[in-house]
Order: structure tokens, then sequence, then C-alpha cells
């Protein structure tokens, strides 16, 4: 988002720039329409590209990534929020709350780290394996699952299959689970370094008094 906002401001600042160039060419130059439209363009990009590539770039440094890994990173959080729009999607083809409480956390946990990673996208280094796998085979699995749970006079073999699926749905949440953890890592060894000060400080305060 913070990255976005560079594009507003390259543009807030280079918008009035291309007008009045173009103002100034056609009124005060016999040009071609097509050369003072060019003017406009041009005026418009030497403002916009090193305006907008200072700001970026002071965000950049912030988070420690290069404009590279971000636009990177970027990609592939785009792919997976696709994905668990997907699964979200997914929700009218549930049968029962058995099977929609499952889904729904699968849809929770994905969310999350997502979310995550949007707001700090240094993050998608830590949980790589969920873009590149985890994701993807939450989502087949509740595409297959949900296809199954729809078929009507099911066989024993399709109720075989659709208990067989439930269970790796579980295996799938749990690998999930340990993906959020492990994003969040830093923040509970923080959280409980934070904890461990604050009974320090309180031991302190009640010798003291």
């Amino acid at each position: 988002m913070r990255y976005n906002i560079s594009r507003i401001v390259g543009t807030i600042f280079a918008f009035p720039v291309a007008v009045i160039a173009w103002l100034v060419s056609f009124f005060a130059f016999d040009f071609y329409f097509l050369v003072d439209l060019l003017i406009s363009v041009m005026s418009f990009a030497a403002i916009y590209i090193p305006t907008q590539r200072v700001i970026s770039g002071k965000y950049l440094k912030e988070i420690g990534l290069s404009r590279r890994d971000y636009m990177f990173v970027n990609n592939q959080l785009q792919h997976a929020q696709d994905k668990v729009r997907r699964i979200l999607k997914s929700y009218i083809n549930i049968r029962s709350l058995k099977d929609f409480k499952q889904i729904n956390e699968i849809y929770r946990i994905s969310r999350a780290i997502t979310s995550t990673v949007k707001e700090r996208p240094a993050k998608f280094f830590t949980v790589e394996s969920f873009f590149y796998s985890h994701i993807d085979n939450a989502l087949n699995l509740i595409d297959a699952y949900t296809r199954l749970a729809k078929t009507p006079k099911k066989s024993a073999e399709d109720k075989q299959k659709l208990e067989q699926t439930r269970i790796t749905l579980d295996e799938v949440k749990r690998t999930l689970v340990a993906d959020l953890r492990q994003l969040n890592e830093e923040d509970y060894a923080k959280l409980d370094i934070e904890m461990e000060v604050n009974k320090l400080e309180q031991k302190r305060y009640e010798k003291m008094h």
C-alpha cells in the first residue's frame, strides 16, 4: 500500500506540469497536436519517474528489499490472494457444518498469512513454501473435496475418498498453522522478552515498596 502512495504522489506532482506544458506548447508554439501531446507526456514522465522512485526508494530501504525483490513478492502475493479468494468462494459448495468449520479455518489462516506479508513484504522469505506449494495444495484439495461432496448417491469408494480427503485437509491445515507460527515467531520472541522485562520491573518495584 505504501509503495502505491509513491505512484499517487508522483501523479499529483506530474499531472499539473504536464497540463501546463501542453497549454504552453499548444498556445505559444505552432506545433502539430501530436507534438503538443508528446511534449505533455514527456513532461509528465520527467516529473513522475524521479518523484516516484525517490519516495518508493525510501520505503524499500525501510523494509530492507530491493525494487526487484519487492516486485517479485508483490506478484507472488497477488497470486496467493486470488487463491485465498477462491477458497472463500468454495463456501457455496459446502454441505455440512463440520466441513464449513474446517475450510473456514484454512481460509482464515491463509488470509492471515497473506495479510501479514502484505503489511511486511520481507516476511515473504520466511514462508516461501506457503506461496510456492502449501496454498496450492489447500486450494486443490478443497476443490476436489467440494466436488466429491456434491456427488449424489455416493458409492462406498466415494465415501472413502471423501473421508481420506478430509483427513488430508486436516494435515494441510496443520501445515498452514506451522507457516503462520513461523511467520510470527519473531513477534512471539519479542513478546516473551517484553513480558520478562515487565516481570523484572514488577519485582524491582515490589522490593522498593
